[in-house]
């Protein structure tokens, strides 16, 4: 009898159990309209290519919850271009993107408000053309 317990116990304590781990379900995703355009604008290597990415851009819709990431990468951007026909269309995928529908622009006004100041104080050394 002892050696019939000894045996079951053996037994018992022997077997391996393997626990399945249920696989981990993986969601593909496109990109963030803000990440490509960011990848974009960081790809072009002068005005004209930067140019190019957001004219391709602004044939693209976007999607609403894509909106305030996009506005600021384009500000982000819009701070460090140079050429002004790039900064430029910024300004007008900017004014564009604040009128889509279901988007509040309320999230960006402050930044677009500093960027329009600093600009205005970056063109106020310019000479003003008086008419007679």
């Amino acid at each position: 009898m002892a050696a019939h317990l000894k045996k079951r116990v053996y037994e018992e304590f022997s077997k391996v159990v393997q626990v399945e781990v249920p696989a981990k379900k993986l969601r593909l995703t496109k990109p963030s309209k803000s990440a490509a355009l960011h990848i974009d604008l960081c790809k072009a290597s002068n005005p004209t290519d930067a140019l190019q990415y957001l004219l391709q851009f602004a044939r693209k819709p976007v999607e609403v919850e894509s909106v305030e990431g996009v506005v600021r990468i384009l500000l982000e951007h819009y701070y460090k271009e140079t050429d002004n026909s790039v900064r430029l269309k910024i300004a007008s995928l900017l004014g564009l993107l604040t009128k889509t529908q279901g988007f509040s622009p309320d999230c960006v006004v402050d930044d677009v408000t500093n960027t329009l100041n600093n600009e205005s104080e970056r063109l106020s050394w310019l000479p003003t053309a008086h008419q007679g």
